[in-house]
């Protein structure tokens, strides 16, 4: 079952997924093809692509390795800085408890997929549930292993102590053996068949003190946060695909039909053919691109000329461009 389109993460989570997979290049890009994750994508770190493709790429990850606990192993690696300003929202709180809440308070910068909130119990314990609002199977198990191991290993790198959950809540069946947990989480309180994805911190460790804690910073990113521009979100229609693709191509300059082909894995033919089938050309939509990126840098950076921008996206100097304007202009 495909899951809504409006549940959205960022394209970081596969990024991350396949950089800590152990696997080489050619590899992670077939894993990619086999969940319907375009490469180019993976080259525009701020587009949000619909949450089925991390549930997919997680049961993938997991027969390619033959590994059942590949989600703890990769949630051990999150180190500060994979997921953008989210990450240092976190990072920026005084404790750990502020981090976390800062976490969920600004989660829809990642994803609108997983909830996760804090709540004092008692004077000495306080439970999480994790809640993934879509997927089924086997995806939406190992990422919820993902997120609790990816939440404990920051809270270690955060705070500089070895925080230790009470315990561990799961909703899954339980495995053949729980070895993987107990190491990740430094638990035996582990159990399966819950009724929710829960952790369990202690009162004490979530006062900790965050090492990084920068209440300056904190502030002007809380400031910042409100103008962000939109993420780009990966777009269902094909020629949206292909829009977003040459996005991202016109970036390192000139742009052929061969050269977008090749990167979208696919030959010339079936993607002029596949363009047909909307009602639009090759050409339209290199158009539509380069109208795109020269609305994206209409105010010039330093040292930065029309001539410097006409070529870069494929124009022979700064007339060219400007009668494309104005082409584009009428148009509108």
């Amino acid at each position: 079952m495909r899951l809504p389109v409006d549940t959205v993460e960022s394209v970081s989570f596969p990024n991350f997924m396949l950089a800590h997979s152990g696997l080489n290049g050619a590899a992670r890009r077939l894993l990619a093809r086999a969940t319907d994750l375009p490469e180019w994508v993976l080259d525009s770190p701020d587009t949000m692509v619909p949450s089925d493709h991390q549930l997919r790429l997680w049961e993938q990850l997991e027969h390619e390795l033959d590994d059942p606990d590949v989600a703890l192993r990769i949630g051990a690696t999150n180190t500060l800085g994979h997921f953008g300003v989210h990450d240092y929202l976190f990072s920026t709180a005084p404790t750990l408890a502020d981090g976390l809440a800062r976490s969920e308070e600004f989660a829809d910068l990642i994803t609108t997929n997983v909830g996760f909130a804090v709540l004092g119990d008692s004077e000495d314990e306080a439970n999480a549930d994790i809640r993934l609002l879509n997927g089924l199977g086997r995806g939406r198990q190992l990422a919820t292993q993902f997120a609790l191991a990816a939440v404990v290993t920051r809270a270690r790198n955060a705070t500089g102590r070895d925080v230790r959950p009470i315990r561990l809540r799961f909703r899954q069946p339980a495995p053949r053996r729980h070895d993987g947990f107990v190491e990740m989480f430094g638990t035996r309180r582990v159990d399966f068949w819950a009724p929710t994805d829960q952790i369990t911190f202690r009162a004490a460790d979530l006062a900790l003190p965050l090492r990084t804690a920068d209440p300056a910073l904190a502030a002007i990113l809380r400031r910042a946060v409100p103008a962000l521009p939109p993420p780009l979100r990966l777009e269902v229609s094909w020629s949206g695909q292909v829009h977003q693709a040459l996005t991202v191509l016109l970036r390192d300059g000139r742009v052929t039909i061969d050269r977008a082909a090749h990167y979208m894995a696919m030959s010339r033919r079936s993607l002029q053919r596949r363009l047909a089938d909307e009602g639009t050309t090759w050409t339209r939509e290199l158009d539509r691109a380069r109208a795109a990126v020269v609305e994206q840098r209409l105010h010039l950076g330093p040292g930065e000329t029309q001539a410097a921008l006409a070529r870069r996206i494929g124009y022979s100097d700064a007339g060219a461009l400007r009668r494309a304007r104005q082409r584009w202009s009428a148009r509108a």
